[in-house]
Formats: structure tokens, C-alpha cells, sequence
């Protein structure tokens, strides 16, 4: 489903910040860092929800991410399946995807 707007982006981006700053790869956000540590990975994983239909879609988008902006070690698509279903939810949840 693609994003037709301005509010969807921002709403998509606050999910998909919550879902990744609750997940915190390395404890920055919860160390003190900034509520927009991630938003740079936030805003590669907003580009990909076109493509994500269900939760493994999710883990994939997350990993492909962090794997591209980290390293590989730690964010294979097995690795990011707990925060891909919680991303994937939220998704669901706040109407920016169709789960059927």
C-alpha cells in the first residue's frame, strides 16, 4: 500500500520510530541518546512499506536496513523477527496497512 500523503508518511514514521527505538539495536535510545538516533534507518524502513505484506516482510525491511547501515552480524532476517512483528502490528494497527 503506498503512502498516498504528506500525513501518512509522518504517521507511518512515528510507528515505525516507536517500533525501532522500542527495539533499540544497542541501547542508544535507552542510554540517553536521542528519540531520533534511528531516524535515518526509520526512514529507509517508511520507503519499503509498499512492500511489506505480513511480519516476516517486516523482519526483512528491518534487516535489510541495519544490515546495510551496520554490518550484517546480528540482523539477519531471523535476528529482526520479534521487532518485525511488532513493526508489522503497528502497521496494522494504526491503518497503514491491510493485514488481509
Amino acid at each position: 500500500m503506498p503512502l498516498r500523503n504528506r500525513a501518512d508518511y509522518d504517521r507511518a514514521f512515528d510507528v515505525v520510530r516507536s517500533a525501532i527505538n522500542e527495539w533499540d539495536p544497542y541501547g542508544l535510545v535507552g542510554g540517553g541518546a536521542p528519540p531520533d538516533e534511528w531516524d535515518s534507518e526509520v526512514a529507509s524502513i517508511v520507503a519499503q512499506i509498499p512492500r511489506i505484506a505480513n511480519a516476516r516482510d517486516a523482519a526483512h525491511a528491518v534487516s535489510r536496513t541495519f544490515a546495510g547501515s551496520l554490518h550484517h552480524k546480528g540482523f539477519s532476517p531471523e535476528d529482526c523477527e520479534t521487532v518485525g512483528a511488532r513493526l508489522f502490528r503497528g502497521l496494522v494497527a494504526a491503518r497503514i496497512l491491510d493485514p488481509t
